[in-house]
């Protein structure tokens, strides 16, 4: 029985962990939206690195996923509305478009 439980453990461990790292992505490019210039992004960064790292301690299973959960209803409440596509400038739903000839 405890082979199955830390199995599950392990599994429910490793899809947080997942789920943190997306999270984390989506949250660090959303950044780079709101950031007009580099050094106003790195600073953002930073303290989004530190709002991360302050729970890393965390070991309870269900407060790491009620913790997950209030981080991506942040993220999303504040998800940038015309984000920056760099890559592809003549889409049409991204800030670039238009600016090239």
């Amino acid at each position: 029985m405890s082979a199955v439980w830390s199995t599950g453990y392990l599994a429910r461990r490793a899809a947080q962990k997942e789920r943190v790292r997306i999270l984390y992505r989506r949250a660090l490019k959303d950044t780079l939206n709101w950031a007009v210039h580099r050094h106003l992004f790195y600073q953002d960064a930073s303290e989004l690195r530190e709002r991360f790292e302050a729970h890393k301690s965390v070991e309870d299973l269900d407060t790491i996923d009620r913790l997950i959960a209030d981080g991506e209803a942040t993220h999303n409440k504040w998800r940038h509305p015309d984000p920056y596509i760099g890559k592809t400038p003549m889409r049409v739903s991204g800030q670039a478009h238009g600016l090239l000839p």
